[in-house]
């Protein structure tokens, strides 16, 4: 948790698997990855804590939930269409495991076009490229813009995707007014717990960086309040606490209880950050009350971006780690644990 990996984990895994309990694995993050790639370092972590003498618990690729994973379903008529990729250059593998045929990564952009970026590496005043700058066509036109993960330069990520946004030609046309296609964001999180000892931004921090920007270019040339707040609705938003993201994950557990023989009766979110993983459970219960539906719980832990006396956005339980945090679970549902059965009834995130 908090980006370290600890011998707890082998240990929570192997006593839900033992249970019998649906979860899955959710993350803001990715890196890149696909599922299974994903999975695979987890098992191998996994394997180098020796697992306390003990079977080690496996994890399935579909018990992953990453960031972007709801795009691989969600954006089938995309599939076929022109798409720019942001984001970590192995988030090429990830859309064309996807099945994105016509995706094409920033980087590979911004080398066909090296005047967008006046201080990349191919676009300094300095640079053939900009006295030639022939490398490439200038007919992309995307169809939409999929941030998988945090691009690797804020600015140029800001300046083309403002380009593109504006034109389907930027090279030639400054802005189409007809022009309108979405950009996709993967992960809302301004901030995240990495190997620093304190937070650092996140890719919510480039969406509002962007969005402050893509605005006041778009009063620059003229355009009223209204149709810029119109413009700004063609943001798309992924990732915790989004529902559309949380959706994604009750579908996979649901997917489990024919797989294990139970019936959920309660959800759990586990995590360390309030704003994605507590509201996520908040935002799910929300639509659980009103529609008379199964119930969902926050349990918020200290090992990541949440440390005491802050706003713990409505957790229903507060522990030191993921491991108390299941143990107060298991006290909970004691009595179905108890059960002849070793099938539960709860699920975990």
């Amino acid at each position: 948790m908090g980006g370290e990996y600890t011998s707890v984990g082998a240990t929570v895994l192997r006593s839900i698997q033992d249970a019998g309990i649906p979860y899955v694995l959710m993350t803001n993050g990715g890196g890149g990855r696909t599922e299974g790639q994903y999975a695979k370092e987890i098992n191998q972590k996994l394997q180098s804590f020796g697992c306390d003498g003990g079977e080690c618990p496996h994890i399935p690729d579909d018990r992953m939930i990453l960031s972007y994973t709801p795009f691989n379903a969600d954006l089938k008529h995309l599939k076929d269409k022109p798409v720019l990729i942001v984001g970590t250059p192995r988030a090429m593998d990830v859309a064309e495991h996807y099945g994105f045929q016509k995706a094409m990564h920033i980087k590979e952009y911004c080398c066909r076009h090296p005047t967008l970026n006046p201080f990349g590496t191919s676009g300094c005043e300095k640079d053939d490229c900009v006295i030639n700058p022939g490398r490439g066509t200038s007919e992309e036109d995307f169809a939409a813009i999929l941030v998988f993960t945090d691009p690797e330069n804020f600015f140029e990520g800001i300046q083309v995707l403002t380009d593109v946004l504006l034109s389907s030609n930027p090279e030639k046309t400054e802005y189409e007014p007809n022009r309108r296609i979405p950009v996709v964001f993967s992960n809302p999180d301004l901030l995240w717990k990495a190997q620093h000892p304190h937070a650092r931004f996140g890719q919510g921090a480039f969406r509002l960086a962007l969005e402050v920007c893509y605005k006041a270019r778009l009063q620059s040339l003229g355009l009223g309040e209204q149709e810029i707040e119109d413009r700004l609705g063609d943001f798309v938003q992924y990732g915790k606490p989004v529902v559309s993201q949380m959706r994604h994950t009750k579908q996979a557990l649901v997917a489990q209880e024919q797989e294990l023989g139970c019936k959920i009766s309660k959800y759990y979110v586990i995590g360390d950050n309030p704003h994605s993983d507590i509201q996520g459970a908040r935002n799910m219960d929300q639509i659980a009350e009103e529609k008379l539906d199964t119930r969902w719980s926050g349990i918020l832990v200290r090992t990541g971006v949440y440390k005491d006396g802050d706003d713990t956005a409505g957790a229903d339980v507060v522990c030191d780690d993921v491991l108390g945090a299941v143990k107060h679970v298991f006290q909970e549902h004691k009595n179905e644990l108890k059960l002849k059965s070793k099938k539960s009834s709860v699920s975990l995130i």
